[in-house]
């Protein structure tokens, strides 16, 4: 979830046929896209790419290792832990097997930026993933090599240019929202220079709104292919195709791969900034920074911090699927400006502080009208545009009035210039 590496591969597609021959990579192939999309993307490449092809099994343990090296031992009990109190996911519920699955189905290829190569299966995982379909849809022709190569490559000149995030943020102080924001630029620019690599030239603002709207399929596709999975990991793998190409597609359009390029410099810092692109390309509506405070008492008392994160406008919309209204839901989440959620743990009982920040009062309203629907059993307090949702246990438990108190009065708030 928190890799591109692992979402790069949802437009990837059966890498059977030209690119692949008994278990090996057509080198001649893969030259042939390695030398002709640099100047269709309008970036050179500054170092090699090697390439290397891998069965079924060997891709599944490079995903156990590369969970292994994302979530260090522990972080997805935690991080389960804490969806579950807020209703992202069902209690025990657990998170590396849909994560397991969620990719599983979907693997045929990627870029990796630890070893800086270029993977392709040497047969399908599934049925060639949601891409095969999609690709098929918008090409009517059999362009699933070509496709797959440049997608996957122009991920290796990101990396050459800009680099792909490889460390992973400690869970203790996450800044995920920002993270996925990141990706999804990442996933629009590959997906758009993908399309325009098989199609021999940058696509017309026409075709970009016409791949967009074909990607809104992403989310309704994994949902019904993927039900057991949560909506939480489903909806964040989708946001960076659908969301991500409609971003990067707004920049292309304007002013070509010179404005995308300008973007992948200086990236979208928030889901919201994304999902209303003139939020980022007009007026930079940037996220309110909380410097969350007020939890020391507890700490002290022995209560430990697990996860500390930013759920921003998409984490809200997801969290609003509980209102069963998909236009209330995205009402609710609109007008966020930022937010910081802290869990902590003491004795198997869990303590969430979420402090939100909105545009408005009137947006402010909205959201505490909402929460109690959205996560059950929270207190919720506001003053203005802020909102207070707390999660504890019982309250002979713990004193959330007295936590409300003092998280009110020492959090922090402050945008950037």
């Amino acid at each position: 979830m928190r890799r591109a590496v692992l979402a790069a591969a949802l437009l990837a597609a059966c890498a059977r046929g030209r690119l692949v021959h008994d278990g090996r990579i057509d080198t001649d192939a893969l030259a042939e896209v390695r030398a002709d999309l640099p100047a269709i993307r309008g970036l050179t490449f500054t170092a090699p790419v090697p390439a290397r092809a891998l069965d079924a099994q060997e891709i599944a343990a490079w995903l156990a290792r590369d969970l292994d090296e994302t979530y260090p031992p522990g972080d997805l009990e935690r991080l389960a832990a804490v969806y579950a109190r807020l209703g992202f996911i069902p209690p025990g519920a657990r998170l590396r097997p849909a994560l397991e699955r969620l990719y599983e189905g979907q693997i045929a290829a990627f870029y990796d930026p630890r070893t800086k190569e270029l993977v392709v299966g040497t047969e399908s995982l599934g049925i060639g993933g949601v891409g095969v379909r999609l690709v098929s849809l918008i090409s009517g022709r059999d362009l699933v090599g070509e496709l797959l190569v440049a997608h996957e490559l122009t991920h290796a000149l990101q990396d050459q240019h800009w680099g792909l995030p490889i460390d992973s943020e400690p869970i203790a102080d996450a800044h995920g929202d920002r993270l996925l924001a990141r990706r999804a630029l990442l996933e629009g620019d590959a997906t758009l220079a993908g399309y325009a690599y098989v199609q021999g030239g940058t696509p017309s603002s026409r075709t970009i709104d016409g791949i967009a709207s074909e990607l809104r399929g992403v989310g309704p596709t994994l949902a019904h292919d993927y039900p057991d999975v949560p909506a939480l990991l489903r909806d964040g793998l989708a946001f960076q195709y659908d969301a991500g190409t409609a971003f990067a597609g707004w920049a292309l359009a304007a002013g070509g791969w010179t404005a995308v390029d300008a973007a992948e410099a200086d990236p979208p810092e928030s889901s919201e900034q994304v999902l209303h692109p003139a939020r980022y390309f007009g007026t930079r509506d940037r996220p309110i920074e909380i410097t969350l405070d007020g939890t020391a008492p507890l700490e002290g008392a022995g209560w430990k911090r697990t996860v500390e994160d930013t759920l921003g406008e998409l984490g809200v919309r997801i969290l609003g699927e509980r209102l069963r209204d998909d236009a209330r839901a995205r009402r609710v989440a609109d007008g966020w400006g930022g937010d910081r959620l802290r869990a902590l743990a003491r004795d198997g009982t869990l303590v969430v502080v979420w402090m939100t920040a909105w545009d408005a009062d009137a947006d402010a309203a909205e959201f505490a009208d909402a929460a109690p629907a959205m996560i059950p059993a929270a207190r919720v307090d506001r003053r203005g545009t802020h909102v207070l949702v707390l999660l504890g246990a019982d309250p002979g438990f713990v004193d959330l009035d007295g936590l409300a108190t003092r998280v009110w009065g020492a959090t922090r708030f402050s945008r950037a210039a």
